[in-house]
């Protein structure tokens, strides 16, 4: 007899990111990838993992505004072409692009990943 994970059958997950691929679309898929899943799982992928997405977005957006004042509202002008950031729970971003991670390492490893995305010019990934 075959019994089934807690909240039912397991399905492919949605992607609960499309239409946002200029803002958090990107965070949520860099931590959300696809896989199967319950219903409940998909549910909370599309509730507690967007508003995660969202808020870490906000962040973002919060830190450019931020360097924008200091350098700048034009990206050809900053001192650096993708400064990478620590989103402050162990999230690394650009400014500049979508680039996001979720090192596993500590928050050393979180500085580093935006470091080398920001020498690399944005090429590493």
């Amino acid at each position: 007899m075959t019994t089934s994970p807690p909240g039912g059958q397991s399905r492919p997950s949605r992607r609960w990111s499309i239409g946002y691929e200029n803002s958090w679309g990107p965070y949520w898929d860099a931590m959300f990838g696809p896989r199967m899943v319950t219903a409940w799982v998909d549910w909370k992928r599309g509730s507690t993992g967007v508003n995660i997405a969202r808020q870490l977005w906000r962040r973002r957006e919060y830190l450019r505004r931020t360097y924008e004042a200091v350098y700048g509202a034009n990206p050809d002008d900053w001192p650096s072409g993708h400064p990478g950031v620590v989103l402050g729970r162990g999230e690394a971003a650009c400014l500049r692009c979508h680039w996001f991670a979720r090192p596993i390492g500590g928050p050393g490893r979180t500085l580093d990943f935006a470091r080398r995305h920001e020498t690399s010019n944005g090429s590493w990934r």
